[in-house]
């Protein structure tokens, strides 16, 4: 291996540069090439710097997770702290009692139209009774047939309490990560999916925030559904909050935190955000985050605290 001495003779390695570069010149190639004519050779030459930039940015794309213009480096992250608390919020508590006080001004109405009931039944009792000894044997059925209904009326009403207080722990459902929303609901409308490159609807909305952030139970409830490999959002949870409704938190970096069976709380941690939904791998890391009312996604951020 030849090394340089000092002084360098500059001399020297320029008539050894430019030896090498006749002998390169004298190859049939290069003779080929300098034959063509002028215009083929330019067209040659651009299209190669064409292709060159090209991959060079695709390459770029793919190992630096794609481009940011307008600055969007620079935005700075929003903390736990940059909550606007001066909104409206509302209380569970006020809320139960506002609906225990139509329940039971609902009772009471309905009481006082039995009571005129009752006293016809009362009065109409002892002519029946003359007319028609043989209907006391039918009164056995009759009063089983209403303890029936009865029962039938305490299961809807004990159904309907569950979604009145499911629906009312909507209104004060906790964030479940920090960060920004860089993709909102939309089914009536359609969102440019980078990954998809095609326009598509949005059942969610995605929260841009650091991979390993932190993803906590918008509300409490049980776990239904824990995957790790959905197709279309890979690691997946799935919250059970009774009243028809569910909480989906999509594109966690793992599903081992919980499991299908386990009672959360409000605002436990139960994952952290992550980058493995397949249909948004070309988005920043982000939670995907959906809500649903008896089957149907509806849009999150109208229970969501309002963030500035």
């Amino acid at each position: 291996m030849n090394r340089f001495k000092w002084p360098v003779k500059f001399s020297s390695s320029m008539k050894w540069v430019k030896e090498k570069l006749k002998l390169l010149a004298s190859t049939k190639f290069i003779k080929g090439i300098t034959q063509l004519p002028k215009m083929a050779i330019l067209v040659v030459f651009l299209i190669t710097i064409l292709i060159g930039a090209n991959s060079l940015l695709w390459w770029y794309r793919a190992t630096h997770g794609g481009f940011e213009f307008g600055g969007g480096n620079d935005k700075e992250p929003i903390h736990e702290w940059e909550i606007d608390m001066n909104e409206q919020r509302l209380d569970e508590e006020e809320i139960r009692k506002q609906y225990s006080l139509n329940d039971s001004n609902n009772n009471n109405s309905s009481k006082k139209n039995q009571e005129p009931n009752e006293e016809r039944q009362n009065l109409e009792e002892p002519n029946k009774m003359a007319d028609s000894p043989s209907q006391e044997t039918n009164s056995g059925p009759q009063q089983g047939e209403k303890l029936e209904d009865n029962e039938s009326d305490n299961i809807v009403e004990m159904e309907e309490e569950v979604e009145v207080t499911a629906v009312s722990a909507m209104a004060t459902m906790a964030m479940p990560t920090m960060g920004r929303v860089i993709t909102s609901y939309a089914m009536d409308t359609l969102i440019y999916s980078k990954t998809l490159e095609q326009w598509n609807s949005h059942n969610g909305i995605d929260i841009s925030t650091d991979i390993g952030t932190p993803v906590k139970a918008a509300m409490e409830g049980t776990v239904v559904e824990a995957i790790s490999n959905d197709p279309r959002l890979g690691v997946v949870v799935i919250i059970d909050h009774g009243g028809g409704i569910k909480s989906l938190y999509g594109n966690l970096n793992s599903d081992k935190l919980v499991k299908k069976g386990d009672q959360v709380k409000k605002s436990q941690v139960i994952g952290a955000v992550g980058k493995t939904a397949p249909y948004e791998i070309e988005d920043p890391p982000h939670l995907h985050f959906e809500v649903l009312k008896d089957g149907k996604n509806i849009d999150p951020q109208q229970y969501l605290p309002n963030i500035r």
